[in-house]
């Protein structure tokens, strides 16, 4: 039975406190039609509805109407269970459970974020940037909970999450091509033209994948005493300006790609669906930019995140003890340099 206040329970849930609600939904043992009738159905409808009529309010390149509603449908249900169903398999191979139940629940709550990104994607400028963004944190999402849902090895996790990735998008793309070629109420997805899928973006994602399973083992075990040194807020500074760099690099890709694509005024082909998939690395490497260049220059991650964490304790507490005002001072020392790399505790 449908119940919209569990519904709008977990769409809360998964945007704003998404470790919560993964782990209390997981705790649930749902079966995969309950997990459809409270969350995977309803937010498939209204997000593609919202998008058709987005679409044609706002997008000049995004099909709209009867028929792209229908597609859009179609292509979230089948694509979340197809996924479920790959992300699932290969658990089961690489050591984990083959549980559709749990890889639908995973697929479906992690969902949220790009199922709203495709929403949000419709508006002018901003749009793209958004979706992709929005994209890529469902996919991290995703990386995150899957191990804990399938009980897949520590070791196997990349190599599963990789595979089962790129199998899911060569499908869904597949899948695009035939319901694009098919139309709908003269509504089309592709052209003719077709390219190759960008193996690059599947490398990035495999990459960025490793990135985060490295940067989670590190440990750090801090003095007694809770106060941050020198040398650690110096790093600290070090890292937000080279991460400040990287990302207004990779924005500036993004946007220039957003705005070739606002410009088109043919439907969008297969290729520049490619396009905006090579796009997603970017993104991606855009999202973890903080932790690539504090893993690339060799330090620690754990370090990293106790020295932010002592920082935003200090600016909440001030005074409640010795360590927390030593680093309430260092902060103060150091206020403008941090909003100068647009950091705040």
């Amino acid at each position: 039975m449908f119940d919209i206040n569990k519904t709008l329970t977990l769409v809360k849930g998964g945007l704003f406190e998404p470790r919560e609600t993964w782990q209390a939904y997981l705790e649930e043992e749902k079966d995969w039609k309950e997990t459809a009738m409270a969350l995977t159905l309803p937010l498939v409808l209204v997000s593609a509805v919202l998008t058709s009529i987005l679409a044609w309010i706002f997008s000049s390149y995004m099909p709209s109407g009867i028929g792209a509603t229908f597609i859009r449908i179609i292509m979230g249900i089948v694509g979340i269970s197809m996924a479920s169903f790959i992300f699932s398999y290969f658990a089961g191979m690489f050591g984990g459970k083959h549980d559709f139940n749990k890889g639908f629940a995973a697929l479906s709550v992690t969902a949220i974020p790009g199922l709203l990104g495709s929403m949000l994607g419709t508006l002018p400028f901003v749009g793209m940037l958004l979706s992709l963004g929005l994209g890529i944190l469902g996919l991290v999402y995703l990386y995150k909970i899957i191990p804990s849902y399938l009980e897949v090895p520590q070791a196997k996790r990349v190599i599963h999450f990789a595979v089962s990735l790129l199998v899911s998008f060569v499908l869904m793309a597949g899948l695009g091509m035939v319901f694009g070629l098919s139309g709908a109420s003269g509504d089309s997805y592709t052209s003719n033209a077709s390219t190759s899928a960008p193996t690059g973006m599947f490398g990035e994602f495999g990459r960025q994948a490793e990135l985060m399973e490295n940067a989670e083992k590190d440990t750090f075990n801090p003095k007694k005493d809770a106060r941050i040194s020198e040398k650690q807020m110096q790093a600290l500074l070090n890292t937000l300006q080279k991460t400040q760099a990287y990302k207004k690099t990779k924005e500036a890709s993004l946007k220039k790609l957003d705005e070739q694509m606002n410009e088109k005024k043919e439907e969008l082909s297969f290729s520049d669906i490619m396009k905006m998939a090579s796009g997603a690395s970017s993104a991606m490497s855009t999202a973890n930019a903080e932790m690539e260049v504090v893993k690339s220059a060799g330090a620690n991650w754990a370090e990293h995140t106790w020295v932010k964490e002592q920082l935003r304790i200090a600016v909440i507490q001030q005074d409640i003890n010795d360590a927390v005002k030593h680093n309430y001072a260092l902060y103060q020392k150091y206020e403008e340099r941090l909003k100068l790399y647009d950091y705040a505790p």
